[in-house]
């Protein structure tokens, strides 16, 4: 082997070994055997969300092979309170030795605006719409309601559908929206009938009918074909359904909540007649009721005898008493109120079915009730007459101020259903369920 070949094989070598050691070196170094090591865990530099907890990940020490890290003291003087720039200092004690990490407290979280009120608002034309207005709340502000602007379009002098749109900034510059949605609509208690029904008798009576003994089909007051003419009805069709019907008007005891509760757990819906007052004065047990899928109808603002309202000086009390229920209701519930109604005590005469029916409204009766206003009426009581009398297409007069039909519900619904009946609302006689 020549001389140059030798040289170059040696130079080769030595290179190598040089790298080797000062790799080896660089080792020995940097694994704490001269001098100890000192390291944050995680990110040196991290962002972290105003008023958001976080836990600092800390700080490693190492010396000559052995975890000290149980020596490091920690200087943490970081307000997640307040956005800045902040420094956790860690320091090794009984060394020249400390490791700092660098967080930033920001605020990049938007606002959040919630609708006070409904999704959607039903308002009536040419009236003065109330703006149930929102609330913003931000993770660093706090509340900042009174920040939100308004964009409205909506003209209450024309009928239609229209936006609010509700913006608000924090102080970092997130900004938040939200829309409602606002119905203009006709107002119902302008809604005239003008008298010209003297044609219709006028004759007050109360509605009954004959109790069946073998679960046939019960005979009204009225002939069936009669008062079809007036889109009444005491029955539905001829069909293993039930119609469960419970009129309030504001009992002072009345068991209507406890009522619904059972009709919810057994999956029924049933037709609710309630007057004006009680639907005001309960809005969330009518949203309840509403979203549960129960029908809430129309039974009058006063409870009157309505005949006695039948004639050309009271025509506008007469519609009144029913458009203002209609009214509350949209204004509760923020929906439409079917055209469903119940006359009071079943007190009614041609010229008031007439009237009730000129107002787009159909009117229902019942072919099953008891004597059950008394509030001591038991559950055997109750459950009994209701068990005794079924019969396809039957409408049930119930009243929530009566314990025994409440205590007596559950039972009865279950027994139905294992006779192979169905519970419906009324307004599907009226419309049929496809």
């Amino acid at each position: 082997m020549s001389k140059k070949c030798r040289y170059t094989i040696y130079g080769v070598l030595a290179v190598f070994v040089a790298v080797i050691l000062s790799a080896l070196i660089k080792f020995l170094f940097f694994s704490g055997l001269f001098v100890p090591l000192l390291d944050v865990n995680g990110e040196s530099h991290i962002q972290v969300e105003v008023n958001q907890e976080y836990q600092d990940a800390g700080a490693s020490a190492s010396y000559r092979f052995q975890d000290i890290s149980s020596q490091i003291e920690t200087e943490n003087k970081v307000d997640f309170t307040k956005i800045g720039t902040y420094e956790v200092k860690y320091y090794l004690k009984g060394y020249d030795k400390s490791a700092v990490r660098t967080v930033e407290v920001v605020d990049t979280t938007p606002p959040v605006i919630t609708l006070q009120g409904p999704e959607t608002l039903r308002v009536f034309e040419f009236t003065q719409m109330e703006d149930p207005g929102v609330q913003a709340y931000d993770n660093n502000d706090g509340d900042i309601s009174s920040h939100v602007a308004l964009d409205s379009q909506v003209d209450m002098e024309k009928q239609g559908s229209y936006v609010i749109t509700y913006t608000v900034t924090d102080s970092s510059g997130n900004t938040a929206s939200m829309e409602r949605k606002v119905e203009v609509c006709e107002d119902p208690t302008n809604v005239k009938v003008y008298y010209a029904h003297d044609d219709y008798d006028n004759t007050a009576e109360e509605w009954w009918f004959e109790k069946n003994k073998n679960h046939e089909r019960n005979k009204g007051a009225r002939d069936e074909e009669l008062i079809r003419q007036y889109d009444a009805y005491y029955l539905g069709p001829d069909e293993k359904v039930i119609y469960l019907t419970f009129d309030e008007g504001g009992n002072d005891i009345t068991y209507i909540e406890e009522i619904a509760q059972i009709l919810d757990d057994n999956d029924v819906d049933a037709t609710f007649f309630l007057t004006r007052n009680y639907i005001k004065n309960n809005p969330e047990f009518m949203n309840s009721l509403v979203d549960n899928g129960h029908l809430v109808a129309n039974h009058t603002w006063h409870h009157y005898d309505m005949p006695t309202l039948a004639n050309a000086n009271d025509i506008d009390t007469f519609v009144l008493e029913l458009t203002e229920t209609e009214k509350t209701f949209m204004e509760v519930t923020g929906h439409e109120m079917k055209k469903i109604f119940r006359f009071p005590k079943g007190g009614m005469s041609l010229r008031s079915l007439k009237i009730v029916q000129d107002l787009g409204y159909s009117s229902f009766f019942w072919s099953h009730a008891y004597y059950d206003f008394a509030e001591d009426v038991s559950k055997q009581e109750a459950l009994t007459s209701m068990m005794d009398h079924y019969h396809n297409g039957a409408i049930y007069l119930l009243h929530p101020s009566n314990k025994g039909n409440y205590l007596a519900m559950d039972e009865f619904i279950k027994n139905m259903k294992d006779l192979g009946y169905e519970f419906r609302t009324v307004d599907t006689i009226v419309e049929p369920q496809p």
